[in-house]
Formats: structure tokens, sequence, C-alpha cells
């Protein structure tokens, strides 16, 4: 016995001698890259936020050109609202899966790269769904056609954004920022977008204007997408790009690339990050999907025109211009990012209590105001949420995939079914189906209330650590960390020795090892997979019941 625990003393020193040879090594060789690289100004950080915000310039400017035109469309193209509703659904079906494996790819080669291949995906699409509409062709099946392509760019052209961001900026230092402000582009091209395509369409007597003037706009946003490209291989030979999407024990080696395809890294998800995907599910789907009935519910409300409806249901686009950066400011120096989520899923509530139970058109305008404070509180916090509570940040993008891809489901289901219960209406009023936005926002308002409670009780901090985490200030968050080491459930005496906090922030994001905490991520992982495919199945039944409806429609002379 006393042999072995000499020889095993002499290779533990022998190989804590080689790992001090091995880090001087790696010290020395380190040092002439550092010399000859100086650190990243400021004004290059300045330029890839603005490059970055114009590469989706385009796709969020054909956003609600769609949804905005509805009623010419289905004038023009002699189309029910089921079959508008199909229209509408299958960019989010395409992207049930196609958000997923994108995501991997995203994570695989880098946010430039891909920003590029997405941002000429959209442009293809753009051009074929402003075809669609030249000319008198008025083709539904080419306009489709041209959804789906575009679809396959803008599901995760997001994505593509959040994970450049993620490798330039840190979290609480300049992330949350980056992410107002690309958030207050968005919608003011979708505004735009909006608020003009009645009005070309009127007065330039064709629907194909605005269509063609989004392309025009995709091409400007493809030649941002390049330059990014361009730019970032420029930056990482030239200067010591730091990349915050590594953790903090792996060396930054100045490329983009994650080591792998990783599908168990999803099943190594915490249960925290399955409670988020429960709320956007409800709250991103409500809020997303309302505007495919924005603009014809102003119309129906305000007895007024479509150009009237066009700018009324844009209202809401342009409080998130001018709130969307600053919520940023405040969330790098202040933290809070759940609560802001709960207070977005109350104002997406009292939105909807209004417009189902008011009829008059002061209530309506309040409605949506209410409306446009959810728009602005909804984006930033999800994917400052996404990013603090996952324990590998190399796997943001397919993370964020994933709680893109269950939205997309739901909206998929929300938007199919209204668009029956309109055509179910005798009038084709919509108010039925604002009461399915209704129970969305009441869902959204629980799930955000409990993951809020999590954050502020003992027994939350104890089993849900991660979401407290993301609540705290970011200068606080290595004093939180310690105070939740100490309350973790599962602990093993002498385990503290030798563990930085960057290594127990790690661990108390990673799963709990348990066997209740294991089936309870499967079912998480087994109820998302449900949602994809109930809204296969109902987009299914869409289109059944458009054909049936046209039918209808044709008999009737309508």
């Amino acid at each position: 016995m006393p042999t072995v625990n000499i020889r095993s003393t002499s290779t533990v020193a022998l190989a804590d001698s080689e790992a001090k040879d091995d880090q001087r090594l790696s010290s020395i060789n380190a040092l002439p890259y550092s010399a000859a690289r100086p650190k990243l100004p400021l004004r290059w950080q300045v330029a890839m936020i603005a490059l970055t915000c114009m590469c989706t310039f385009g796709n969020h400017w054909s956003n609600g050109l769609i949804t905005t035109l509805k009623t010419t469309i289905e004038k023009k193209m002699k189309i029910n609202n089921s079959e508008f509703a199909t229209l509408v659904s299958v960019t989010n079906l395409v992207n049930t899966f196609l958000c997923i494996a994108l995501g991997f790819v995203i994570d695989k080669f880098g946010g430039p790269l891909m920003s590029v291949i997405l941002a000429a995906f959209h442009l293809v699409g753009a051009a074929v769904e402003a075809g669609a509409t030249t000319n008198g062709l008025n083709s539904y099946h080419v306009l489709m056609a041209g959804k789906i392509i575009a679809a396959i760019g803008d599901g995760s052209l997001d994505n593509a954004q959040h994970k450049i961001f993620t490798t330039y900026f840190a979290p609480g230092n300049g992330f949350g920022v980056s992410i107002g402000i690309i958030w207050s582009m968005a919608n003011l091209a979708q505004y735009v977008g909006q608020s003009t395509a009645n009005v070309m369409s009127e007065n330039l007597g064709s629907y194909s204007w605005p269509l063609w003037m989004s392309a025009i706009t995709s091409v400007f946003s493809f030649l941002c997408a390049i330059s990014i490209f361009v730019l970032d291989r420029y930056l990482r030979s030239h200067y010591e790009v730091v990349d915050y999407s590594k953790q903090a024990d792996q060396p930054s080696t100045g490329g983009t690339k994650a080591r792998t395809f990783n599908w168990p890294a999803v099943r190594q998800m915490p249960f925290t990050f399955w409670f988020v995907i429960l709320f956007a599910t409800f709250e991103n789907a409500g809020v997303q999907s309302f505007v495919s009935i924005s603009t014809q519910l102003a119309q129906q409300r305000l007895k007024k025109g479509a150009v009237v409806g066009g700018w009324v249901s844009s209202f809401y686009l342009l409080l998130p211009v001018g709130l969307t950066p600053f919520e940023g400011v405040f969330i790098d120096a202040y933290g809070h990012r759940v609560t802001i989520v709960f207070l977005s899923g109350c104002m997406f509530l009292v939105s909807m209590l209004l417009l189902r139970f008011s009829e008059t058109v002061p209530t309506f305008i309040c409605a949506y105001v209410f409306y446009a404070f959810a728009q602005s509180l909804t984006p930033a916090p999800q994917v400052e949420i996404v990013r603090s509570i996952i324990p590998d940040p190399r796997y943001y993008a397919t993370a964020f995939a994933i709680k893109k891809s269950i939205v997309q489901g739901s909206i998929v289901i929300i938007v199919t079914a209204a668009g029956k219960l309109q055509d179910l209406s005798p009038n084709d009023s919509l108010e039925s189906a604002v009461t399915i936005w209704l129970v969305y926002a009441f869902a959204c308002v629980l799930v955000s209330g409990a993951l809020l409670g999590a954050c502020y009780t003992s027994f939350g901090k104890r089993y849900l650590p991660a979401a407290r985490l993301s609540e705290v200030r970011p200068k606080y968050l290595e004093k939180e960390v310690e105070k939740l080491w100490k309350l973790r459930p599962h602990s093993v005496t002498g385990e503290d020795e030798n563990i930085t906090p960057k290594q127990k922030e790690v661990a108390l994001k990673s799963p709990v090892p348990s066997s209740v905490s294991l089936y309870a991520r499967w079912v998480a992982i087994g109820a998302g997979f449900t949602i994809v495919l109930i809204a296969w199945v109902i987009f299914g039944f869409g289109v059944e019941w458009g054909v049936h409806g046209s039918i209808v429609a044709g008999t009737t002379g309508e």
C-alpha cells in the first residue's frame, strides 16, 4: 500500500509538472499573437452592430406585408380565410423542424457565413412572391412557393444575428444593448413595410408594388450580410477578437466553429430552459401571430378602409423602435430579465381582454397601446434568458432554434384555428378568433408568474437556480452563484475544493443529476415534439378547410 501511494503521488506530481510546462509553452506561443493583434476597437463593434441589424431589414420589411394586404389578396386571388391562413402558416410550418437543423449549422459554421446564405434565400423568395402578383398572374400557388423559399432564410436569420452578437459581446456587457438595437430596427422595418403597403397598392394601381419594394430592400440586406462576412474575417485577422460564445476554460482560437453537431446537447438543457420554452409557446406565438389579423380587425372595428387599417395596425411597431434599445441598456446594467418577461405577459393579457370584451373605438386604441408594450418587452429579455441559462454557450444557436421551432408550431395552430373560426362566423367577424389569443395570454401570464416566483423563493432557487441567475444584476452574479451553491439539493462533501466560481455557475445551470430531473426533461422534449406534430396535423386540416371553402364559394357565386 505505501508503494502504491508513493507511485500515485509521483504520477500526480509528474502530471502537474507537465501541465505547468504546457501552460508555460502555451503562454510563450500566445505572446506573439497578442502582441501582433491589438484589441478590437469600439468603432468596429459599432460597425458590426449596424451591419448585423441591416442584414435582416428586408426580412422584417416583408414580414407583415402579406397579412396587411389580406383583404386585397383574398379578393384578387379568390381565396377564403382558411386558404389565407394556410398561406400565412406554411412559413411557420417549414421552420418547425428546419429551425433546429439550421441551429446546429449556425453553431457549427458561425453567424457571418450563415447570414449570407439565409439572406440569399430570403431574397429569392421575396422576388418569387412579387412575381406571383405581377402582370395579372395572381397565382396563389406561386405566392406560396415564394413564401416557402423566403421562410428558409427568415426562420433562422435572426438566430444567425444573435450568434454573431454572442461572439462579440458578453452578457451584461453590450449583449443586451445589441439585441435591443436589432429589434428596434426590425420593428422600424416592419412598420414602414406594413404602413406603406396599402398606400402603394392603391396609389400605384397594383398590390405587386409593395412586394417588389420588399424584394429591392432584400437586395440591400443581402449586401449587408456579405459585408458582415468580409468584416468578420478582416477583424479576426487584424485584431484580437475575444469569442464570448466559448466557455471560460476554452481557448479563443479566433474561429467561429463549434466542435460538432451535438444532438445530446438538447437533452442536457436544464429544466429552466424548458420552462422558458413553455412561456414562449404562448407569449411569442400569441404576440407574433396577432399580426395576421391586426389590419383586418382594425378595419372591422373602426369601419375604415385598408389604408387606415394598415396605419392603425402598424402603430404597435413604433413603440419598440424607441423602447427596446433602452430596455437592452437596462438589462445589461440591472438584469431583471424574468420580471420584464412577466410584465410583457401582463400587457398582452390586458390587450386581449380589452379587445374581447369591449367594441368601442377608445378601448380598441387602448388595447393596441398595451399590445405595443407587450411587443416591446418580449424579444430582448428572452434572448438574454436563453443565453444566460444554458450551461454551454457554444450551443446558443441550437437552444434558440429549439425555442423558435416550437413557437413556429404554436403559431401554425393558432393562425389556422383562427382562420377556421372566422370562416364559421356568419358575417366574417374576428370576434370569436380573438378568444384564442385571450387563452394564450392567460397561459403565458401563469407560466411567467411561476418562473418569477421561482426567482425569489428558496424552493425555486434550489431547484431552478438558472432562473435566479438570469434575474440577478450582472455585477452581483458571482455573489449570487456562491449563495445558490450552498442551496443545492445534491451536494458532495469536499467537492467545493479547487472549483472556480465560473465552474460553479456552469454546474448550477446544468441539469440536476437525478431520475426525476431526467424524466421531466424527457417529458418536456416530448411535449415540444407533440406541439410541432399537432401543428402539421392542423395545417393539413387547414388545407382541407380551404379547399372546401373555395368549393362553397364557387358554388354560391361569391
